[in-house]
């Protein structure tokens, strides 16, 4: 028996509309009851319960398309409960009312053809099993503007007559769509780091000759996506105009993939990685496909407020707001300062099930960045020499996020030669002055050259010598005090030159009520300054550098400067580091930890951002002041139009509910994320 299908409980208001949206969910694996047994890995014990919870927050996005892409059951076929395997599988997501478009995985119809592979081969059998019970599996379908093809990716290379009828089918059917916004579908990706990387012995990609059909498929095409799943980690990359994204599993984590991190092995044998657990919704709009992603399981140790969880009915009052992208929130005044590298490649070593080193790249940092809605990143202007790095920063500028290359000024710097060099692979230049308060009478001169020239440019300072309570060196800073400014404004304007933005830090106190204090000082000084014109300084980006390993600390900061932020015009805030810092000098969490998990302040952030930059919103943020309320339960911002209620105290759901009703008892005047 069937339940009927819920209604929509996840507020998209914050987001522009959508012509057509779909949900992708892959690699399942439900497994039968095990019993008391002995199981390999203690995590298996939870993969159909994680699957159930999958199909459930997959209901309550409201969206009738629902797609899988292979892997349906841990089983495979050949073994003895497959087919009952699969039978309950199918009665699992259908009791939510859904009725899923399948994507044959290896563990649905056989591996591919390779010798090295652990099971049998896709057969004539297991593949006419598939057909009888799941429909067929290449096809295609229209879904709003959307064309979209889904292909066997088992039986590619194959010697079976099916593989050659879908190669046909798969040419003839994009030809005959080629006028319409097209989206692939598969289990296994074409390759996971580079086009070139070998593919025998390789269990986790198609080999050639169907690799290099499938891509030259996509650029002549101008297929807008590809989806793939079979790997359970995440990988985003472009071939040609093709966005390339490998989603992750909603069951458990692949363990050899954990070699990437600098981290500690996760639970399991790394297998049990739980916060990179999910499904994905496509959002469909004139010009592109919006991608969120909505992790079904939360983080080890925390506890998931009852009735707020993803898929769970909203507590009164309350609703599960849908985060934005970049694209999605052109007013997003949030930025990241990237001192790690925007991504890193690491070879994992050889361990079943396959038989030669993978290459890989490390995408999370990306993907955060995504995810965050942030529309800016600063990044040292050297990552622009290294192809890599380079590569990787273009993928991220095609997502419309800005990228702002940093260069320690050296009187030395060829600097319009390094500008011409990068081309247009940045949207602003940041030069940083070492030694000096104020640019030198050379320095003004360049930079009047080059605001001539058009160039987009952005000025900090590098203070040495700040002396830290318990350190035993000094230590350097990035930034201008905010003091400092409109002595800056005047040496500018006598020199004629306009500055696009200036870095200035904020500097959080030991005490948060000191540090507040400090915060709304400078928030009031700024508008001060704007107030009276500001001759050259067009606007400031605000830098916040954590400190310490407090989360609940991070978090109060981060908030806390970010809504200060949008109440002053022209601002941004830039927040580092993305990635916990442990064996440094100076120890300090980040937004993500060394698993590139995200801690609670990345959860902060990414829900305030997307509700401060919400265009029917941020002009009357801006336009008011807000409050500050510090107490033992809670800090309290308020203003006209928005209240941020940060708990002091490790709190249930309910009692956050009672928390936020305590401090703003009317009715109606705001509405509860």
């Amino acid at each position: 028996m069937t339940r009927s299908r819920p209604p929509a409980r996840w507020d998209r208001s914050l987001l522009p509309e959508a012509d057509f949206e779909f949900v992708v969910l892959a690699d399942t694996h439900y497994m039968l009851e095990p019993g008391e047994g002995p199981v390999e890995f203690s995590s298996r014990r939870l993969q159909s319960e994680r699957a159930d919870g999958a199909w459930q927050l997959a209901a309550s996005l409201g969206c009738p398309d629902v797609f899988h892409l292979g892997d349906l059951v841990q089983e495979f076929p050949g073994t003895e409960n497959f087919s009952s395997a699969m039978t309950a599988a199918i009665e699992q997501c259908s009791s939510h009312g859904l009725e899923p478009r399948f994507v044959a995985g290896n563990h649905d119809v056989g591996d591919k053809p390779d010798p090295t592979m652990p099971t049998r081969p896709v057969t004539a059998e297991s593949l006419a099993d598939f057909h009888q019970a799941l429909g067929p599996s290449w096809y295609s379908l229209d879904r709003g503007p959307l064309h979209v093809v889904v292909l066997n990716s088992q039986i590619m290379n194959s010697s079976l007559p099916e593989a050659d009828a879908q190669r046909d089918w798969a040419e003839g059917d994009l030809e005959k769509h080629s006028d319409r916004r097209l989206v692939v579908m598969l289990h296994l990706p074409p390759y996971l780091d580079r086009p070139t990387e070998p593919s025998l012995g390789h269990y986790d990609t198609i080999a050639d000759p169907d690799r290099g059909w499938l891509l030259e498929l996509l650029k002549r095409h101008e297929v807008e996506l590809l989806l793939a799943a079979h790997v359970h980690c995440s990988f985003y990359d472009q071939i040609g105009s093709t966005r390339f994204r490998i989603l992750n599993s909603t069951s458990f984590t692949r363990p050899g993939f954990c070699h990437m991190f600098t981290s500690a092995v996760p639970p399991d044998q790394g297998r049990d990685d739980a916060p990179k657990l999910g499904l994905m919704l496509a959002r469909v709009r004139e010009k592109r496909i919006d991608l969120h992603w909505l992790r079904t399981e939360s983080r080890p140790g925390s506890e998931q407020p009852s009735g707020t969880g993803p898929g769970d009915p909203p507590a009164a009052g309350w609703q599960n707001v849908l985060t934005g992208t970049p694209s999605t929130l052109p007013n997003s005044k949030l930025g990241l300062a990237l001192v790690y590298p925007l991504a890193t490649r690491t070879e994992i070593p050889r361990a079943w099930p396959s038989v030669i080193r993978q290459s890989v790249r490390n995408d999370y940092p990306l993907l955060a960045c995504l995810e965050l809605g942030v529309r800016a990143v600063r990044v040292p202007a050297n990552d622009l020499d290294d192809p890599f790095l380079a590569s990787r920063i273009e993928v991220l500028r095609n997502e419309q996020v800005d990228v702002i290359a940093g260069v320690l000024w050296d009187e030395t710097l060829d600097l319009p030669g390094l500008i011409e060099r990068h081309g247009g692979r940045v949207d602003a230049w940041e030069w940083q002055l070492a030694g000096t308060l104020n640019p030198s009478e050379s320095q003004s001169e360049m930079l009047s050259r080059l605001q001539v020239a058009g160039v987009p440019q952005v000025l900090s300072r590098v203070i040495p010598g700040e002396i830290v309570p318990g350190k035993q060196h000094p230590r350097t800073t990035i930034g201008f005090s905010i003091d400092a400014l409109a002595e800056l404004d005047e040496q500018l304007a006598r020199a004629g030159v306009v500055l696009d933005r200036v870095v200035c830090r904020l500097e959080p106190g030991p005490e948060l009520a000191d540090g507040l204090a400090e915060m709304i000082r400078m928030i009031r000084m700024i508008r001060m300054i704007r107030a009276e014109r500001l001759e050259s300084i067009r606007g400031v980006d605000w830098q916040l550098q954590f400190e310490g390993i407090d989360d609940r600390d991070s978090l109060e900061w981060a908030v806390m400067c970010l809504l200060g932020t949008a109440a002053v015009p022209g601002s941004r805030l830039f927040i580092g580091p993305l990635l916990d810092m442990d064996r440094t000098m100076d120890v300090r969490h980040g937004l993500l930890d060394t698993l590139c998990n995200p801690r609670p302040v990345f959860d902060a952030l990414r829900c305030l951002n997307t509700v401060l930059s919400a265009t029917d919103r941020i002009g009357a943020v801006e336009s008011r002041q807000i409050e500050w309320t510090v107490s033992d339960s809670a800090v309290v911002g308020e203003s006209e139009t928005i209240a941020v209620v940060i708990p002091r105290l490790p709190l249930s759901g309910q009692a956050v509910c009672g928390l936020v009703d305590e401090w703003s008892r009317r009715a109606g005047r705001f509405r509860a994320y």
